[in-house]
This record gives C-alpha cells, structure tokens and sequence, in this order.
C-alpha cells in the first residue's frame, strides 16, 4: 500500500512501530528523471512512504527493498542503477542510481505475561521503546479491554487459552516478564520458559517469599543452581521502592531498560555486522553515473 506520507514524517512511525524497514534514496541521476538526487522514500514490508517518482522505477525499487526485508538482508545497503529506457521500462530516458538501506527490527523483544494493573502501566511505558513487545493473557474480558485501549504500535495483545501456549511462539534472547494472576501458573510459567533455554531474561513479580518458595521447587524439579539464579524475584531495581501499580511498573521498565541497553548474546544465524557506508562508497556511484 502507497501513502502519499513524506518519509520524514513516515520514519518516526516505522521506528515506533518496531518493524524493519528500508530507505530508498536517490544519489545519483544523469540525463532526464522523475525525481531529483536526494529523493527518498520508506518501503516496509507493506506499505511505502513518499515517492522517488513513481511508475516502474519506484515499482522496481520497491520489490529490491522488500528481497532484502524477506531476506533480512545480509548488508546494510546495497546500490542500484536504473537506465529508465530499459530495465525500468520508462521513457525518460536517463539513469538513476538508488540507495538502498536496510534497518532491521529492534533487536529487543518482550513478552509480558498477564494483564494486571502493573502490567497495564508497564507496557504503557515500555511502549516508548524501540522494542517489539507481546502482552498476553487468557482472560477474554480483559484482553478485549486492553484491545480497545490506545497502545502504542509496537504493542501486540495476544489472547491463549493457555498463556503457556504462547512460549512456543517467542523467539531467541526474549525478554519475559511473568506478572499474572495466578501462582500456580507463574510457576508454569518459569518452568517453561527455563526448559527454553534460550531467554535473555526471565523476570517474575512477587515477593521474596515467593522467589524462595519458587527456587526450593524449581530445586527439586532439577533446575540446576544457575538457571534457578537467572530468574530475577522480585523483577525491577532494588533502589527504587514502592508498592503502587505505577511505582513498580516503573522499577521494572528501570530494569528492562537496562537490559536492553546490554548487547545480547547471539547464535551463528544472527546477521552479520556490517560496515558503515562511506562517502567514498556513495562518491564512486556518483562517478559511474556521469561516465555511463
């Protein structure tokens, strides 16, 4: 889908919302051409933002930079050259040379088990994030009530019959947030998640009573001593104290924040960082244009 958005505008909305994206930039143009060197647009993977001048040109534009979202592109940037009589099937009969730049999806991911009063503030302030969040419960009610609340676009409200249902879902190095109505299932929970092995963090609200209670029986169901420590009980910072909704939602966010400032660790399908783009790399574009 097609918006007519200018992509400064479309580029705080496509970083809020947590998605990958890919920005298209025209640096280079030689003979007649729709638009002038600097152009740009926003293409996700679907709907794009603003114009580089429209017709089979932008159309070509448009399926590159959605090859490298599908492909979770293996470079940060690529540079393509399109003679506009031919291989872009126009009849202006210049070339133009795009830039193509690939921002992945924030590399923080959150699920938040339950819908509580805590859980309610929290997401509202993990929300300014740039992170991919997942709130989850199976109380019917609620989850429709948090659907009609205004949320913020990186929030996702997922309803299971089991909240457990939803572990399988959750990718590498989440961070999950155990915060739900029912103990029993908070330890379900806690269970499932360390049997994942794969969680960049696994926070649990309650007391300190309750984390003891819950490590003599992950203990005994033969948890080894480090995994039972890399469950954080009570979950938020220490130094900021409180029993209000807002008061430890905020602890938590503290301590989320923190997390995600950390670098996690990443497994051999990670992409590969790549280097930064140069002037030298955009200059020697702008040179093969004026020599084509």
């Amino acid at each position: 889908m097609m918006s007519s958005m200018s992509w400064i505008r479309a580029l705080n909305d496509v970083e809020q919302s947590g998605q990958a994206w890919v920005m298209a930039t025209v640096i280079g143009t030689q003979g007649s051409s729709p638009r002038e060197s600097s152009s740009k647009m926003i293409i996700t993977e679907s709907h794009s933002f603003d114009t580089i001048g429209g017709g089979q040109l932008e159309y070509a534009v448009c399926q590159k930079a959605r090859a490298m979202l599908q492909d979770r592109a293996s470079t940060s940037h690529v540079f393509e050259h399109f003679p506009l009589a031919a291989k872009s099937n126009q009849c202006c009969g210049g070339t133009v040379s795009v830039l193509l730049e690939y921002f992945p999806e924030p590399a923080t991911k959150i699920t938040v088990f339950g819908m509580g009063h805590v859980a309610s503030t929290l997401v509202k302030v993990l929300g300014n994030m740039q992170a991919n969040i997942t709130w989850v419960d199976s109380r019917t009610d609620l989850v429709d009530q948090r659907q009609q609340e205004v949320l913020a676009d990186n929030v996702k409200v997922r309803k299971y019959e089991s909240m457990l249902d939803h572990i399988e879902q959750m990718v590498a190095n989440e961070i999950a947030l155990i915060m739900t109505h029912d103990h029993a299932l908070d330890y379900q929970l806690v269970e499932a998640l360390l049997d994942r092995k794969d969680c960049r963090f696994i926070g649990l609200i309650g007391s300190k009573t309750k984390a003891l209670r819950f490590k003599k029986r992950l203990a005994s169901a033969s948890f080894s001593q480090v995994e039972i420590d890399s469950v954080c009980c009570p979950v938020g910072l220490e130094n900021v104290t409180g029993k209000k909704p807002f008061e430890i939602a905020i602890s938590i966010a503290g301590q989320v924040i923190q997390i995600a400032q950390t670098q996690p660790e990443t497994g051999s399908k990670t992409r590969k960082k790549t280097s930064g783009l140069t002037w030298k790399d955009i200059n020697n574009v702008v040179n093969h244009d004026v020599h084509v």
